[in-house]
């Protein structure tokens, strides 16, 4: 007896001694390697505690965590006394590792011993059939869970909601089972609003948000905080939810600060996104791709690199995201420089052959004429996805190659692949046919488009309108418009804009007035559209109603609409009017100022539209070629030479603008309206383009100077053969100059190559 009690007490403290050095191994955030537990394994022989149960266990599970599961079966085998947590650690571990059909096995063989399954064996299970594959084996687990009186146990039952809620059909199903239990935790809770979350049922979450809350005292958690970030879809919605976090504690998770992040950047709020991202001690890849997409899709395209960069300084791991995220800055900004280091980064982190990455570097390329760039890098991508081969048409037709080669390559991808070709492919294609020598190309198109069923298609509809508008075929243009099922804005912008293009402004104001009638609201794309045909036709009151329409949308602030409801007011004849918009507009940038100037210009008062562009260089607004064309023209007109000559100057010298041919046209005018026919004709020779000469030709004609004439005359003739205003310019000439011999023998050269003057038109019948 004495031999044996001082057995006992040598084991007891064997298993004193074990029991804390096991704990500690198991609290390691590493799995133990199978050395340790060979190591473990002995020591429990050695020691005589392997059939303590408890103990085995604890070994049992080491082996489980580190896959080795020969091991695991082994022990298993020669345990003496196995219980419930025996069995569920073995068939957690083999779950874990994707043998659902040996945990299965495993637990058929559990329930033939008579050992009774618990709430946590029923748990693992359960979340192991949310799929569609193992479905019914789930339902057979329900069937046993409520055998044993488990189905409304709080852990189980959470299972069983998540089970529901990702394998089965029918949310409701999911809904009648949490109905069910007994005790909810906020698991089941988070099930259930991801799940109304994930299908846009934003009421259902709201009132399981307010009931888990306010009649069962829960606290929600960060994932209660992600499914309901999910369903805001407005800045005031992130707002509110971003408070609630702060009053439970919980916006200092890095997944929650990662969501917030991402909403506040697809809200356009860019501002809070700094600051959160700034707050935040942990940051992963997902939140620096999260704030440099939100600096791009805002339109910040410089913060978005300079970002990117020194996202490259802190040395975070790079990912498709994020290369992604930064070539299309480097797009939105025309920066080739940044895209090709980042393409570099692309091949050293090894996504130079990631299709999602590939396809926005050819939009790159593309935009920069680099066509051979562009068919490398296409032919390199690995497994092409319909994205890619779309980006490669649209590349092809942004380089104005026009429609041959988008067709061949629509032809390679039907022939050479089994993608199916989506309307997105089809509106690429069709971008490609830009005039009239491509209709044949785009005609063909819209029999394939129409045997595919997607004529009544909104995106493909409207691409097909844009097609024959560029192809100037309006009746077409205007079929292809009324086969759109769902007419959108763009649908009906491009036909108003295809009959305001081709000079039918009175039947694009009808097409307005009908637009409205069909209950779709105007939008800064149309407006200016429609604005810009009141224009035309002086028509002030269909202008002003439309003036009202743009005030109670709230897009009178628009710079688009704004700069053409100035156009507009100015070329109706109410300068009053056009001043009043201009000093409504609260962030004026270069558009208004342009509206501003050059409605002066129309108006001619040009030392008001001086005055404006002092107002725009004193804004700190940066004006481009059309401020100094609608300067120049100003004072050209009302007869400021050296004004004309000073903003010429001021544009290249200050401003580094290239002089356009039209604004050596606007210099030549207003030295040739002064008479100062020399120096106009020096400025003109260092120009030479066509309207230069043309406006040259014009001045002298009306002082009659028959010799700088006649040299401008017979360039003109020399540049262009066919146009008849060289002519009849030379020939009033010479009738002004009593020269009735030359002005007839030009006149009789008009006949005899064959070119006639263009009949005069007026609105006067």
């Amino acid at each position: 007896m004495t031999g044996r009690a001082l057995f006992d007490v040598n084991k007891l403290n064997a298993v004193l001694e074990l029991e804390p050095f096991l704990l500690s191994l198991a609290k390691k955030p590493n799995p133990i390697t199978l050395t340790q537990c060979h190591q473990i394994h002995a020591k429990l022989i050695i020691t005589q505690c392997i059939s303590q149960t408890h103990l085995a266990n604890t070994l049992l599970s080491f082996y489980s965590k580190s896959s080795n599961f020969h091991h695991a079966h082994q022990l298993f085998n020669k345990m003496p006394h196995r219980n419930v947590i025996t069995w569920t650690t073995l068939i957690s571990s083999h779950l874990k590792y994707g043998s659902v059909p040996k945990a299965l096995e495993m637990f058929n063989q559990m329930r033939g011993s008579d050992e009774r399954p618990n709430e946590y064996t029923f748990s693992v299970l359960l979340r192991a059939c949310d799929n569609r594959d193992f479905w019914s084996v789930g339902l057979q687990i329900h069937g046993l869970l409520v055998r044993y009186g488990l189905d409304r146990d709080k852990f189980a039952g959470s299972s069983l909601v998540y089970m529901y809620f990702k394998g089965g059909n029918d949310l409701m199903d999911t809904l009648n089972v949490f109905n069910g239990l007994l005790e909810r935790d906020v698991v089941a809770w988070n099930v259930m609003i991801s799940g109304f979350a994930q299908v846009g049922d934003f009421r259902m979450v709201q009132w399981l948000f307010s009931d888990m809350r306010e009649v069962h005292g829960l606290k929600p958690d960060n994932s209660t905080f992600v499914s309901l970030l999910k369903c805001c879809s407005l800045l005031q919605e992130v707002k509110q939810i971003h408070g609630l976090m702060y009053k439970f504690g919980a916006e200092n998770d890095v997944v929650v600060e990662s969501v917030m992040v991402d909403l506040y950047a697809k809200c356009g709020d860019v501002s809070s996104c700094r600051r959160i991202f700034d707050s935040m001690e942990e940051k992963d890849n997902f939140v620096w791709s999260s704030m440099i997409s939100g600096y791009t899709m805002n339109s910040r395209g410089e913060e978005a690199v300079r970002f990117f960069k020194n996202m490259c300084r802190q040395r975070v791991k790079l990912d498709q995201h994020v290369l992604s995220s930064t070539l299309k800055a480097c797009v939105e900004i025309e920066d080739l420089n940044t895209g090709v280091q980042v393409h570099g980064l692309m091949i050293k982190n090894g996504h130079q052959n990631d299709c999602f990455v590939a396809s926005v570097l050819l939009t790159l390329y593309a935009g920069f004429g680099e066509l051979g760039d562009v068919e490398k890098l296409f032919r390199r991508i690995d497994d092409k996805d319909i994205v890619a081969w779309n980006s490669m048409i649209l590349a092809r037709a942004r380089l104005g190659h026009g429609s041959s080669h988008s067709m061949q390559l629509l032809q390679e991808l039907r022939r050479t692949t089994l993608l199916q070709i989506e309307s997105g492919t089809l509106v690429a294609v069709l971008k490609s046919c830009e005039n009239e020598s491509d209709l044949l190309a785009g005609r063909q198109l819209h029999s394939l488009i129409f045997k595919s069923s997607l004529c009544h298609h909104t995106l493909v509809g409207n691409a097909l309108v844009h097609m024959y508008s560029e192809c100037r075929l309006i009746d077409d243009a205007f079929k292809a418009f009324v086969d759109i099922e769902w007419k959108d804005d763009s649908s009906w912008s491009s036909i108003i804009g295809t009959y305001k293009q081709n000079g039918m402004e009175l039947e694009a104001l009808e097409l307005c007035k009908e637009m409205l009638n069909e209950g779709v609201n105007f939008t800064s794309y149309s407006l200016p559209l429609c604005f810009s045909a009141c224009s035309q036709l002086s028509a002030i009151c269909e202008g002003k109603q439309l003036h009202v329409l743009a005030i109670k949308s709230g897009y009178n602030r628009d710079v688009y609409v704004g700069s053409s409801i100035i156009d507009m007011y100015a070329k109706c004849g109410n300068i009053e009017e056009s001043e009043n918009v201009f000093s409504e507009q609260l962030e004026p940038n270069e558009v208004i100022f342009n509206a501003m100037i050059c409605g002066y210009a129309h108006h001619g008062k040009a030392k008001e539209a001086i005055e404006v562009f002092g107002k725009l260089e004193k804004n700190g607004v940066a004006p481009n070629h059309v401020t100094f064309l609608t300067l120049m023209s100003a004072c050209s007109h009302a007869g400021y030479v050296e004004e004309t000559l000073h903003f010429f100057t001021l544009m290249f010298d200050k401003y580094k603008i290239k002089p356009k041919s039209e604004h050596y046209s606007s210099l030549v005018d207003a030295y040739g309206r002064a008479g100062r026919l020399e120096e106009a004709y020096q400025i003109v020779q260092k120009d030479g383009s066509e309207s230069a000469w043309r406006t040259l030709l014009g001045a002298c004609r009306n002082h009659n100077n028959t010799e700088i004439g006649e040299k401008s005359a017979m360039k003109m003739i020399e540049m262009n053969p066919s146009d008849h205003a060289p002519y009849i310019l030379l020939s009033n000439i010479y009738n002004g100059e009593g020269k009735w011999e030359e002005a007839v023998k030009c006149r009789e050269k008009m006949a005899k190559i064959h070119v006639k003057k263009d009949p005069g038109s007026s609105w006067l019948a």
